[in-house]
């Protein structure tokens, strides 16, 4: 039977990416105009923008998306980094309430969504009452607030599979078109000593290609995340742009040189692989395709990259920690981060409060004046919210995953497959690079919430009308 998503096609992305291509020449010219940049560029974009919202609802989530792939620029208000995905999540918001007045009836809410409003509220509280800073982590609060938003956001407009299926290919090309972009950025470096989209001293003597993302480590994470995606749906589809995208999606992996990365997406292909042969949802065909594609792609980077990653894996020594001067710093920032958390262990600190008490400089970054950070999201929730916010958030991705994977198993949906899985390699990387402070994370699980709703209404539905096994006949 033919797959009735293999003709759709992705809605044309190429506004938003040409409003954001003059949005960064206009920035670039004006250079440290400041507030004066920020004008020109609000006026260039703007009315254009704003028509899309309120005319295409689809426009929202390429927007939301878009933004959300290039969380390295910002402009510095109040003290505080605005980035792409705050001022997307501002102008979608006042599109979103126009849409939700007139489909509000159709989107279902559940018990994971209220458990994230809770969350929310758990980052107000403790930024309030337990902070040393109270102004400050009521400020971070607020822009924690803003990236989970999105999620909210992909509720209200992804009311149908079309919609679903087509915020998936939106999230899955951008995811692409980065990587695309991050290879562009790693090999100009190499070969034309250029320095556009890389930290020269990420990892010490080797630099580090980010891209658009925050940094290499992220871009590590969506690469990985965007190869798993891909290839699940290759594996269901049979695809061949499935498979493209896959290849240039693990050139973007394997180019940031995130080992916690290249960790991450092997678990999941593992899992996917392991399901894929149980449920026989694809065949041992399939499999090897993609097999030897990704090792043509190892193939073609190998003699830029076996030395790079002889050097990032040579540091590495199961018996002595300290032997890793990232790893060294991670542990230390967990141990410090231990005793703040046993002195709050209810409530927290507050939102990202680990920075007002500590500079990277505190352990082992003297190159970096910048705050300090807590590397892994678990121990991050603890210090800023206590027993009370790892709880909530624990239960919130609970009331995610268990639903998610029992409908998997009922429905074989590639779609929410390919998203529990790719958030699978997301938590494997974020116990080493924080990403829950960046909205890319929410769109992610709010893709999977709108995917677990609409299959459970579908049920719902079937239910009623008498047409799930041993129903029938029992409604007339």
């Amino acid at each position: 039977m033919r797959n009735p998503y293999s003709s759709l096609s992705v809605p044309d992305p190429t506004p938003a990416f040409f409003l954001v291509a003059i949005a960064a020449v206009l920035v670039w010219v004006v250079g440290d105009a400041g507030w004066l940049s920020l004008l020109i560029v609000g006026v260039a974009v703007a009315p254009f923008l704003i028509y899309q919202l309120f005319t295409r609802p689809m426009a929202n989530i390429a927007v939301l998306v878009v933004a959300a792939s290039m969380p390295r620029f910002f402009a510095e208000i109040g003290g505080v980094k605005a980035r792409p995905e705050h001022i997307a999540v501002g102008l979608v918001g006042l599109a979103t309430l126009y849409w939700w007045r007139r489909n509000r009836e159709l989107t279902v809410w559940m018990k994971a969504d209220f458990l994230l409003l809770l969350y929310v509220a758990c980052n107000y509280v403790s930024s309030t009452f337990m902070s040393i800073s109270p102004g400050q982590t009521i400020k971070w609060a607020t822009q924690q607030l803003l990236v989970i938003l999105p999620y909210f956001f992909l509720r209200v407009f992804l009311t149908s599979d079309w919609r679903f299926r087509k915020a998936l290919e939106i999230v899955l090309l951008a995811g692409v078109m980065e990587a695309a972009y991050a290879l562009l950025c790693f090999y100009s470096n190499r070969f034309f000593g250029t320095t556009f989209g890389m930290e020269q001293d990420q990892y010490g003597i080797i630099p580090g290609t980010y891209g658009t993302q925050l940094e290499a480590n992220i871009l590590g994470s969506t690469s990985a995340a965007c190869l798993v995606m891909l290839l699940t749906l290759y594996f269901k589809e049979r695809n061949p742009r499935f498979l493209i995208g896959a290849a240039i999606a693990y050139a973007g992996m394997a180019i940031s040189l995130s080992r916690a990365a290249v960790l991450a997406a092997g678990v999941s292909l593992l899992l996917l692989l392991i399901y894929a042969l149980r449920s026989k949802i694809t065949t041992r065909q399939v499999i090897t395709r993609a097999a030897l594609t990704l090792l043509a792609v190892t193939l073609v980077l190998a003699p830029t990259l076996i030395s790079l990653y002889n050097e990032r894996f040579s540091t590495v020594d199961v018996n002595n920690v300290a032997a890793d001067d990232n790893t060294r710093s991670r542990v230390l920032t967990i141990a410090i981060a231990y005793d703040n958390i046993v002195e709050h262990p209810i409530l927290g600190n507050g939102t990202a409060s680990f920075q007002l008490s500590f500079e990277a400089k505190d352990f082992g970054y003297f190159d970096l004046d910048q705050a300090g950070w807590i590397g892994n999201t678990e121990i991050r929730v603890l210090y800023d919210m206590g027993l009370v916010g790892i709880v909530v958030f624990s239960l919130f991705l609970w009331n995610l995953a268990r639903p998610a994977w029992k409908l998997i198993k009922q429905e074989h949906s590639a779609e929410l497959l390919g998203l529990l899985l790719s958030a699978i390699a997301y938590c494997i990387s974020f116990q080493f690079t924080e990403g829950t402070l960046l909205a890319f994370s929410w769109v992610h699980l709010g893709l999977i919430a709108c995917g677990v709703a609409l299959l459970k209404n579908k049920e719902h539905i079937a239910f009623e009308r008498g047409l799930l096994p041993g129903t029938a006949g029992s409604h007339v």
